[in-house]
């Protein structure tokens, strides 16, 4: 009976951990974007979703020109290597494209307008990829299937693909940990956070460094959508539903904060997998519970900090 609970809870755990490394990727991402640009922007999801689209047919032309070529340990090196550098590099070219065209003049505007403006580019976005994938859901499952899966206590298997994303994930994180706390740019971007005018008298080019942390934002968010894809299957609609946790991570952890992403991720990450397994009926709803509940004991999220 012990066995058979914890073998249960194992892949409940492991789903919730891989869950709380997408959800890092896309809020943090997002919440850099915020605290430097004040751009309160609800299409960064919509990156994630097209980091997965475009993931799958990077998979697809891969698996075409060197599926025969190369051993199962060669192609799947080749495989990760497009998730994490090409489809990032595709995604950031469309987000600088974006960023120049429509962003840009609503940079300044009040948050409500910002959110007006954003949500049609995720309406956009939306059809532009139901346009090029169709409406079909869209998968791409090599990299999971030659990374194989693991036998766990009871004789189920798991596949190896999350842990390899969630390990991939932590080393993301201590490197924009460093970043941050290390870096020249790390640290100009937290001083900009804090006040851009006194940095750009400085006569540091504030906006160079605008679009370059708005790039590792949109980087971010690519990864997300890259690793994700690999161990399920995306479809249209699935944006909003991002963009709903992303702003969960934002509003739990607090703006600006890493711990707090951190915190706020793996909060999210545990009760989407838990409750959707005991309580599927509260799946979505279980989220803003747990928004309301930090919200009413720490208005400023877990590691948030709101100056007057």
């Amino acid at each position: 009976m012990v066995i058979e609970l914890i073998t249960q809870q194992i892949p409940l755990v492991l789903n919730a951990l891989f869950l709380a490394s997408v959800l890092f990727l896309l809020g943090t991402g997002l919440s850099i974007i915020y605290g430097m640009l004040n751009f309160l922007n609800l299409a960064h999801a919509a990156f994630l979703v097209l980091g997965a689209y475009v993931a799958s047919t990077v998979v697809t032309q891969i698996v075409g020109v060197f599926g025969d070529t190369l051993g199962t340990s060669g192609l799947f090196i080749i495989l990760v290597l497009g998730l994490l550098i090409i489809v990032p590099f595709i995604i950031a070219m469309v987000g600088l494209t974006m960023e120049q065209t429509i962003f840009k003049p609503i940079y300044g505007l009040e948050d409500d307008y910002q959110l007006l403006a954003t949500f049609g580019v995720i309406l956009m976005m939306e059809d532009g990829m139901k346009f090029i994938w169709g409406g079909q859901p869209v998968t791409a499952s090599a990299p999971s299937e030659l990374l194989g899966s693991i036998s766990l206590l009871g004789g189920s298997t798991y596949p190896l693909w999350p842990i390899f994303g969630t390990v991939l994930t932590m080393v993301i994180g201590i490197v924009l940990y460093y970043f941050f706390e290390e870096t020249r740019l790390g640290k100009i971007t937290l001083a900009m956070a804090e006040d851009d005018e006194i940095v750009g008298v400085t006569g540091i080019n504030t906006r160079l460094v605008h679009l370059q942390v708005y790039v590792i934002g949109i980087t971010l968010a690519a990864l997300g959508g890259a690793l994700f894809i690999p161990n399920a299957s995306m479809t249209s609609g699935l944006a909003l539903q991002f963009v709903i946790l992303a702003f969960a991570v934002l509003v739990i952890g607090g703006l600006g904060s890493l711990k707090g992403a951190i915190a706020a991720s793996l909060l999210i990450g545990f009760t989407r997998s838990f409750g959707s397994y005991y309580i599927p009926q509260l799946e979505l709803a279980i989220v803003f519970i747990l928004m309301a509940a930090v919200m009413l004991i720490k208005p400023t999220g877990l590691f948030g900090d709101i100056k007057a």
